[in-house]
């Protein structure tokens, strides 16, 4: 997949929309610290299904009556059913392994979901990827063991969770591909959306317990950063490119770590951060060289004006 131009550039606009991708992707890691702490008071069945509900809210308040039949029905229904589902197994590692292991590592391990799409892209789409993008994947690879460690006496299998999680977090952005052309934006956050609210709510006769008001404004928050980070991201690709803003991306793994040793007293070890940079570098090689865009940005950036 050819890199498609970012848009032009201007002083205030670029600015502004700079400042809006930081914002969105430090709303994510705030978003998963809230999760993280009910997690902590409760169980992950809880967090998972308070986000989805929060977020649903917010995305039901914002599509207007008149366009949910073409929003729900002039779409690849069953296409789109299925693709949701991967995000949602990936919300469910994400969260399950909040309980276990520190927030910077679990956003960390998520960044290889992009480079693992990259793979998955050439191997079943036949994408192009050139050496450089090979080499990005294999560096996000080298930087996801650095991390687990899974031939060492530090290892332990929960690392494998948001692994997991980052497996079909890229499944579903190969999915996203295949549907970008039949559906918009709009349509797929809104599938997103429903399918991950439905499957929740399915588990909670065997996680439910009375949420505290504590929790309940940790559920609010968690669902209303997610839904305004989104907003956030959306308006920043508007006006700037996926090209532009997705480096800014990694303005989530600063949140995450900062809020890891504020918020929980979780410190990266020394090969914790050597992993994460790793990843990083994999990232933004992939960014540079790969010749490759995500493709949830692509269909942000022809459809976004929809929403």
């Amino acid at each position: 997949m050819n890199q498609a131009p970012g848009h032009p550039l201007q002083a205030d606009t670029g600015l502004a929309a700079l400042g809006l991708a930081v914002a969105a992707f430090s709303l994510f890691a705030v978003g998963d610290a809230a999760s993280k702490l009910v997690v902590a008071e409760s169980n992950a069945g809880m967090a998972l299904w308070g986000r989805s509900l929060a977020f649903a809210i917010v995305m039901l308040s914002l599509v207007r009556p008149r366009h949910w039949r073409s929003v729900l029905l002039d779409v690849p229904v069953r296409l789109l059913l299925l693709r949701s589902v991967f995000p949602f197994l990936g919300g469910v590692c994400v969260i399950a392994s909040m309980a276990y292991v520190p927030l910077a590592q679990v956003t960390t391990i998520l960044f290889v979901a992009p480079l693992i799409s990259m793979a998955l892209g050439r191997l079943v789409l036949g994408e192009a990827v050139n050496r450089w993008g090979w080499l990005a994947v294999a560096l996000g690879f080298l930087g996801v063991v650095t991390i687990t460690r899974p031939f060492g006496s530090d290892f332990s299998w929960v690392l494998l969770i948001p692994a997991l999680g980052g497996i079909f977090t890229a499944t579903g952005q190969v999915m996203t591909r295949l549907v970008a052309q039949r559906a918009s934006p709009r349509s797929i956050l809104v599938y997103t959306m429903l399918v991950a609210l439905l499957l929740s709510t399915l588990a909670l006769p065997f996680v439910w317990q009375t949420p505290t008001l504590r929790q309940w404004l940790f559920l609010a928050s968690s669902g209303l950063c997610q839904a305004v980070g989104q907003a956030c991201m959306i308006a920043a690709y508007v006006r700037a490119g996926a090209s532009r803003i997705a480096p800014y991306s990694y303005a989530q793994l600063l949140t995450a770590t900062l809020l890891g040793c504020l918020v929980f007293g979780e410190v990266p070890d020394p090969l914790s951060v050597l992993g994460a940079a790793l990843i990083v570098a994999g990232g933004l090689m992939s960014l540079r060289l790969a010749g490759w865009r995500s493709a949830v940005a692509i269909s942000l950036d022809r459809g976004v004006k929809q929403l």
